[in-house]
């Protein structure tokens, strides 16, 4: 057996950071104040793109495809250090972490995360050290797409049936359903009716888990 976690939102808050960076950058490329924060926080969970497309059509932006880019290139340029020290771990996530690994069971994160997010994140959350890690090369491989569940999969050398993938959004159930794993939803409360099974946060996930972790080995 193995577990896949997803990253942003699951394991880590970084929701206000990354909508706050996208709400910068869209007024920055715009020139304007255009988009409310609240909408941003509230459609946070799909991809940066898909989002920006929801929000264009909902105010009339008519964002076209190269602006979006650029107001994402440019968020991804304002995640600096400072940004990256608002970032936590939901509580429980380390413990879990811990726990799996001693119980040595399989495991790793695969996070949408472009590369220049995810080294600033890594050495500060330390993540090198707690798990293996697979990310995104390219917007296109975001998810739905089942891209970094499947590099998981063969990093983990995982049998997929036997797969569980841990994520906060329906985009990660729609990309656990895509490459065949089991999915566990958490933190967010549109999941209860998908998947496996429901947490309300990574506490009650990790309580699960020490009571049936023998399923998962």
């Amino acid at each position: 057996m193995a577990i896949i976690f997803d990253l942003d939102g699951t394991l880590i808050n970084s929701f206000e950071v990354h909508s706050e960076l996208i709400k910068k950058a869209t007024d920055r490329i715009l020139g304007k104040d255009t988009l409310p924060l609240k909408f941003i926080y509230n459609n946070i969970r799909f991809p940066s793109k898909k989002m920006l497309g929801i929000a264009s059509d909902k105010y009339n932006l008519k964002l076209s495809n190269k602006q979006m880019e650029d107001i994402i290139k440019l968020k991804d340029a304002m995640f600096t250090k400072n940004y990256v020290k608002q970032i936590k771990f939901y509580p429980g996530s380390l413990q879990l972490i811990r726990f799996i690994k001693n119980k040595k069971i399989a495991f790793c994160i695969a996070t949408s995360m472009n590369s220049e997010e995810l080294s600033k994140v890594k050495p500060y959350l330390k993540l090198g050290s707690l798990a293996k890690i697979v990310n995104s090369p390219a917007l296109k491989y975001e998810k739905p797409n089942p891209y970094i569940i499947n590099m998981a999969l063969k990093l983990l050398n995982a049998d997929k049936k036997r797969t569980f993938y841990v994520g906060d959004a329906e985009t990660d159930y729609a990309a656990s359903v895509n490459a065949g794993v089991t999915f566990i939803g958490v933190n967010n409360p549109k999941l209860k009716k998908l998947g496996y099974k429901y947490f309300s946060d990574i506490k009650s996930l990790s309580s699960f888990i020490k009571r049936n972790y023998l399923v998962f080995l």
